[in-house]
């Protein structure tokens, strides 16, 4: 009972925005790049091609792209519409592409697919750098220039490989005031239990002397420079895109191997539910076509071909927030859900 007394006030402390993570990347074929003026189009819609292939295909390799371009197709072959679009007082060049083509594309060419369903990865990055009190490094506090490095870094690599790369929330108070705790609760243990994550990853930086550091955890090495910040986010950059590499090599969808199943919603209620169901089921990287088969009270009944297998469509839909996988047969390729308006 002393324990639950002591653990209760600091969960007032620490603030989460994500209590339960959900791993749908909905927006998986909408890019945004930064752009200047409109000279500057033909450059974003390359880069946001690129950033597409990446992010479908699970891989940074440069192969793809070039396999796909040496086959015959062009950059806007695959685009459905672009804009600029201001976001946040900066202009970005929106870019949307046709999944259908990319997915057939990808198809021809033996090139492997990746679903809405993207890995979390939770970073609990500990920083002691000897002149002040240590501390977490999260998504809105940024007590020095490496803190706000490796924020941008890991939101840029999460847009670039449609991931979620993930710092704890900490908000309200000072991040040094739950140093006072430290000796009472395993903090790590705490901020990982909110969160729903693939992998977590700890990783402590410590200065041990002028211009000395030592890293220890999940990236391990010694540096004696000026230039510690570019060291830090180079070995980062590595280990990260292993650890994505990993984490995406088991969701890969082979599109050649199609196949029907027979998939019940329930609990749909009204028209609008209707709509939103059917844009959230042509989402999926994993439906290739749907048909309605029969209309009840409160259910609809499609037939719908998917690609790869069964567990595949699964995986993808099941991280919908709208959707409840209530059963699924493998043998019987049926999958009953409940739709949640």
């Amino acid at each position: 009972m002393r324990m639950l007394k002591l653990i209760t006030p600091l969960l007032f402390i620490i603030i989460f925005s994500n209590v339960i993570f959900a791993k749908e990347f909905d927006q998986l074929f909408k890019v945004y790049t930064p752009i200047n003026n409109t000279s500057e189009i033909e450059k974003s819609i390359n880069n946001s091609f690129n950033i597409m292939i990446y992010r479908l295909s699970g891989s940074e390799s440069p192969s793809n792209i070039w396999k796909i371009i040496n086959a015959g197709n062009t950059r806007k072959d695959f685009i459905k519409s672009y804009s600029i679009r201001n976001i946040e007082g900066k202009s970005f060049l929106e870019v949307i592409f046709n999944k259908d083509y990319l997915i057939n594309v990808f198809n021809e060419l033996s090139i492997p697919v990746i679903g809405n369903s993207r890995p979390v990865i939770l970073f609990m990055i500990n920083v002691d750098s000897g002149t002040k009190n240590p501390y977490v490094i999260s998504n809105y506090f940024y007590n020095n220039d490496l803190d706000n490095k490796i924020n941008h870094f890991l939101n840029q690599k999460s847009t670039s490989r449609g991931v979620f790369l993930e710092l704890p929330e900490l908000d309200l108070f000072n991040l040094n005031e739950i140093q006072n705790y430290e000796k009472l609760i395993d903090i790590k243990e705490l901020v990982s239990s909110q969160y729903n994550y693939d992998l977590l990853s700890e990783i402590n930086i410590i200065k041990i002397g002028p211009n000395r550091w030592s890293v220890t955890g999940d990236i391990q090495f010694d540096y004696q420079g000026k230039a510690f910040d570019n060291h830090f986010i180079n070995n980062l950059a590595n280990f990260v895109n292993n650890q994505i590499d990993n984490l995406l090599a088991n969701q890969k969808i082979d599109t050649s191997n199609t196949m029907r199943l027979n998939a019940t919603f329930m609990d749909i209620d009204n028209y609008e539910d209707y709509k939103n169901l059917k844009e959230i089921i042509n989402s999926l990287v994993a439906v290739k076509s749907t048909n309605i088969t029969k209309f009840d009270k409160e259910s609809i009944y499609y037939d719908i071909e998917i690609y790869g297998n069964l567990l595949n469509f699964v995986n993808e839909i099941s991280d919908s927030s709208y959707i409840n996988i209530d059963n699924f047969d493998i043998s019987k390729l049926e999958v009953l859900m409940s739709f949640k308006s």
